[in-house]
């Protein structure tokens, strides 16, 4: 079976697509530094101005990150040249970065965040980008500030970048992210009767860190990784709402389950994400309850072939799914000890 992203849930994000072309190749364009902080961004007090040039590694991280910024706005083609400078702060962590540069402040200066969520953790709270993007005249400019703390927890960096394009009727009708989600139809109802596994009689989860939602052990399964769905190199600790799903694998003996997880801000999005899910594994929706629900809370389905067993369920705005190669009886001693 394919593993499933939670495509209802970042389907038109821009920002999503950054995220995924990080493992993109490092083509095209060059970076520039600039000697002053632009004056439509704002400035967080006590940064102060590096002499440094941009390292590397960031090079490397920063060229596919803008090439997906650049492309929702420039009719699909990479960046081009790019300005950046780079500052550090004392005292502050990426997280404050986060917290400064917001959506509401950017706001004021002109600046859109690229889609439903400005910023994301690269690293934990060690490293965050964030990403914008701006409509001025015949122009359409994107800006990506990335921060890091160091190894020491005294000082963070702060990079920002920024590129500019012509517009391009492609660019001015881009989709907007609410455009472009779908919602479940009709009203949700309370399933009357019992779902495979027992799970409405299970508590709701809550909360987003990863060692909640998706514990280290469950029963003879052990949690071996988790890895972001838009770059798999990364290891968060905690989920975003509405942002990229997370996935876990598990593993007892020779038997893995590979779960997916993911959290809206509405369960009509997460009831819209197993509608999604169900068109990747199956031709259509189950109509046996036993099998599959939709529009119900819990939903729920329910999946077995020759490509293994699959179930994938949601509670409130908590998607969940898993999916075993081996056997259904792989998967049902994982879902019997799995807590929701």
């Amino acid at each position: 079976m394919k593993q499933i992203a939670l495509k209802a849930i970042v389907l038109g994000l821009a920002f999503n697509a950054i995220a995924c072309s990080i493992a993109d190749k490092f083509t095209g364009g060059d970076m520039n530094a600039v000697a002053e902080l632009w004056s439509d961004v704002p400035r967080m007090d006590g940064m102060a101005k590096s002499q440094g040039e941009m390292p590397s590694w960031l090079r490397l991280l920063a060229r596919p990150v803008l090439n997906g910024l650049m492309r929702g706005l420039n009719n699909g083609k990479d960046a081009g040249d790019w300005d950046f400078i780079f500052f550090t702060v004392t005292g502050k962590t990426p997280k404050d970065v986060k917290d400064f540069y917001t959506p509401g402040r950017m706001a004021a200066y002109g600046w859109e965040q690229n889609g439903d969520f400005a910023c994301m953790n690269l690293s934990s709270d060690r490293a965050i980008l964030c990403a914008f993007i701006k409509h001025a005249g015949d122009k359409e400019i994107g800006l990506a500030i990335i921060a890091a703390l160091d190894d020491q927890g005294n000082q963070t960096s702060i990079f920002f970048l920024r590129s500019e394009a012509a517009s391009t009727p492609a660019a001015k009708t881009q989709p907007t992210a609410a455009a472009s989600r779908q919602t479940t139809r009709g009203a949700i109802t309370m399933l009357t009767g019992p779902a495979p596994y027992g799970i409405e009689r299970r508590p709701m989860p809550a909360g987003l860190e990863i060692d909640q939602l998706l514990p280290k052990q469950a029963g003879a399964y052990s949690r071996e990784r988790v890895e972001l769905s838009a770059n798999r190199s990364l290891q968060p600790s905690t989920v975003q709402v509405d942002g990229s799903s997370v996935y876990a694998t598990y593993r007892s003996g020779a038997n893995e389950i590979f779960v997916e997880l993911g959290v809206s801000s509405s369960a009509e999005n997460a009831q819209t994400a197993l509608d999604v899910a169900a068109s990747e594994v199956t031709d259509r929706f189950p109509t046996d309850p036993r099998f599959g629900s939709l529009g119900t809370e819990p939903s729920h389905l329910k999946v077995t072939n020759a490509d293994g067993a699959f179930f994938a369920w949601t509670r409130g705005g908590y998607y969940f799914s898993a999916h075993a190669k081996s056997s259904e009886p792989a998967l049902a001693a994982f879902m019997q000890a799995f807590p929701y």
